[in-house]
């Protein structure tokens, strides 16, 4: 005997199980390192931003900020003269993807508690900076700890874990829009 119409059909028997590092792949689900270094683009991005409250109170005089020298050759679109390849480029400022990106990123911290955002700040910092390793010896001060590095670092991957949990919710609620 067939099924009718009305009865209800359960997706989950119908279609095969798919395995977490199948979804990582395919883009529908975020793993650790993938969220880390959303939250270091962030920083970096957040380190772009101007900051406004400075920029009101700068002085600002009538008399123009460059003079130009008449010797000199070539004016350096960056400010220096001569030659100056040597001088870093300024980074351009965000853009409003980036900014987007950047809150979305920061939004999903707020999974993890309180306590714990701060040491996630410190270790993204670290990392955004440069530094090949989160330097948990160095953080023990600036969250008021003596002992226990080993201790940080493990209870830095249960709140990026927490946060890397929110990621994927929301990934998950935007796919699941997006097939409706």
């Amino acid at each position: 005997m067939l099924p009718s119409d009305n009865d209800p059909i359960d997706i989950i028997t119908v279609l095969p199980p798919i395995s977490p590092s199948q979804e990582r792949e395919e883009g529908r689900m975020y793993s650790f390192a993938d969220v880390e270094e959303r939250l270091i683009e962030a920083m970096l991005v957040m380190r772009r931003l101007s900051d406004r409250e400075a920029g009101w109170l700068r002085v600002k005089a009538s008399w123009p900020d460059i003079v130009r020298e008449r010797e000199a050759g070539d004016y350096d679109a960056r400010g220096y003269l001569g030659n100056s390849s040597d001088i870093p480029i300024k980074p351009l400022p965000a853009t409003r993807r980036d900014v987007d990106q950047m809150e979305q990123a920061f939004g999903w911290v707020m999974a993890a508690r309180p306590e714990d955002r701060r040491l996630i700040a410190l270790a993204i910092g670290a990392l955004a900076r440069g530094d090949k390793q989160v330097p948990w010896m160095r953080l023990r001060k600036p969250m008021g700890i003596k002992l226990g590095a080993n201790g940080l670092r493990m209870r830095y991957g249960r709140a990026m874990h927490l946060v890397t949990k929110a990621a994927n919710a929301q990934k998950s609620a935007e796919l699941a829009c997006q097939t409706l």
